[in-house]
């Protein structure tokens, strides 16, 4: 069942760099029936028709995707994974996006012999290991994907001191290291020191990559002090040419932390990355954070979900980052929270839009926030400053995701 509900944004009366930065959202909800618990939220294009499809994993199963743009769902898999987390990427190297899932497992999508929505797909399995994060990345350049995942040390699991890497080998088979690190959980790859193969940053430290996978040192280089469950994104938010990092606090209610960005040197393995606070006190429950370009004036804003048993209001949010991150402007769009929300643009339009779920509760439905942006843009003329930033902006790559592994998170 979809349902459209319009967010109306008043401008009136707001300083006119707020009244820029605010985007008007349409609110659509894709299931109001979706699994139960749905843990696990991804977006790719499935089908292979240049559309954004939406993957939904119940904390039990199952495992679904939504067809863009009618949202009809169909059934990857019953269930048999364990985690919180998914991604999408070509494992198999056959040119369509197939579904990792902790536990650790991978579904093939059945392209190009069947329709990915006519049944469920072929499981396979790489290793009995529950998992809190997960992530994909060809990190020894070898021209296929590997498997980064981490668990958390909340909850009694006290496993999220190790980082495991899966090597991915010939004839399915899967090869481990483990790198040792604090506990906590939040995970992302990104190539911070450029050298062509992606790093693994955590909360407050990231991991060099030598560039093989194999029995050789990952140095650590710390960062950051930081709350030790973290909710991670790295993009250039002050316009310089180097990478910085996005930190949320994302555990546990009734704990209250801040929501920072941390400032890339010329040398990333320096210690001193400069602290920048987005907001000064914020409850530990923003599980969801992601970067992304959502008024299209060429700055990278961060988008914050807080979960549902966080204390009222759960707030979903923008900060839009009207000049080099050093102040932001705050646009709700939810009180209702989301959970490890995603980003990309879902409806086709040239902007991105907004993904999530609950992952529990009395509410929790499949909704998208669609980015009403482009439709702002169109109605200026070439000559405005705004349109240029748009025309010269668009394709950035650092609102795009890489087209291994789908969209950006």
């Amino acid at each position: 069942m979809i349902l459209k509900l319009s967010i109306v944004v008043l401008l009136l009366g707001l300083p006119f760099s707020l009244a820029w930065g605010a985007v008007p959202f349409e609110h659509v909800i894709i299931d109001d029936k979706a699994p139960e618990s749905p843990w696990a939220k991804m977006l790719g294009d499935i089908d292979g028709d240049s559309l954004c499809d939406i993957l939904i994993g119940g904390r039990r199963g199952p495992l679904v995707w939504y067809r863009n743009p009618d949202w009809s769902k169909a059934v990857i898999s019953a269930g048999g994974y364990r985690t919180v987390d998914g991604e999408v990427g070509d494992i198999d190297g056959d040119g369509d996006l197939d579904v990792v899932m902790g536990g650790l497992i991978w579904y093939e999508n059945p392209l190009p012999e069947r329709d990915p929505g006519s049944g469920p797909w072929n499981a396979h399995a790489v290793a009995d290991h529950p998992t809190h994060d997960v992530e994909l990345s060809d990190l020894d350049r070898d021209g296929d994907l590997d498997i980064v995942t981490r668990d958390q040390s909340d909850f009694g699991h006290k496993a999220g001191n190790k980082i495991h890497l899966w090597k991915q080998e010939q004839n399915s088979l899967w090869t481990k290291k483990i790198i040792d690190c604090p506990h906590g959980e939040g995970l992302a790859l990104h190539d911070l020191d450029r050298d062509g193969d992606d790093d693994i940053v955590i909360g407050g430290i990231w991991y060099e990559n030598p560039g093989t996978i194999s029995d050789v040192a990952w140095p650590p280089h710390e960062f950051a002090r930081w709350h030790r469950s973290a909710t991670v994104q790295v993009a250039d938010l002050n316009g310089d040419g180097r990478w910085d990092v996005v930190l949320s606090p994302a555990e546990l209610k009734d704990q209250y932390h801040r929501l920072s960005w941390f400032e890339g040197p010329s040398d990333p393995k320096q210690s001193d990355w400069v602290e920048h606070v987005i907001e000064r006190r914020i409850e530990c429950v923003i599980h969801g954070m992601v970067t992304a370009d959502l008024n299209l004036d060429g700055r990278i804003d961060v988008v914050t979900a807080a979960m549902h048993q966080g204390q009222d209001p759960d707030e979903v949010a923008v900060y839009y980052n009207p000049q080099d991150g050093t102040h932001w402007e705050k646009q709700i769009l939810s009180t209702k929270g989301s959970h490890l929300i995603r980003v990309a643009d879902i409806d086709g339009d040239g902007d991105p839009d907004v993904m999530g779920a609950n992952h529990g509760g009395t509410y929790s439905p499949v909704e998208v926030w669609e980015n009403k942006s482009a439709d702002r843009f169109d109605d200026l003329g070439w000559w405005h400053p705004a349109y240029r930033r748009r025309v010269l902006t668009r394709g950035s790559p650092q609102t795009k995701g890489s087209p291994k592994t789908g969209v950006s998170k």
